[in-house]
């Protein structure tokens, strides 16, 4: 049984356990379709782009303080549930603890000394990705969550 030393924590708590699973969404600010409200600004993608070209904009959200800690938890536990049932690519470096970009690099360049070493031919190609969020289809993002990490009903109503 919880014991709560002031008023405020049942509430914090509850905030707190609201989680996909329990169909709880976002709901403090509901004018949002959303459920959560944001002021969205254009920032240049890159200082050497041309600020005249709407194109070198992208939207940047800022969420009001109590949506990105509700945001943070979700992503939190989504995270740790998809860490548990191994849904992650085994390379994947990013959103998993104990990988990094470092770790990231020092696989690929031990995978191409190993195949130096047994005289294979190994070729790395580089591709700048910095803009691949702002191109990632909705629908595609949503049928990834549900084929492979298993979200699905008022889960999955917390990405769309």
């Amino acid at each position: 049984m919880l014991r709560y030393k002031t008023k405020s924590r049942p509430g914090l708590v509850a905030l707190y356990d609201i989680r996909p699973g329990n169909g709880a969404g976002p709901f403090l600010q509901p004018r949002s379709p959303h459920g959560a409200q944001a002021v969205v600004l254009p920032r240049l993608k890159k200082p050497t782009l041309d600020p005249n070209n709407l194109s070198s904009y992208r939207p940047i959200s800022n969420l009001a303080f109590l949506s990105k800690l509700i945001e943070r938890s979700v992503a939190r536990r989504f995270v740790t549930h998809a860490e548990v049932n191994q849904l992650f690519p085994v390379h994947q470096s990013s959103y998993r603890r104990g990988h990094s970009t470092e770790t990231a690099v020092l696989c690929v360049h031990n995978d191409l000394v190993r195949a130096a070493d047994e005289k294979h031919i190994a070729a790395l190609v580089l591709l700048d990705l910095s803009a691949a969020f702002d191109t990632v289809d909705h629908a595609t993002l949503l049928t990834v969550l549900q084929r492979r990490f298993g979200v699905c009903g008022s889960a999955l109503q917390w990405f769309t």
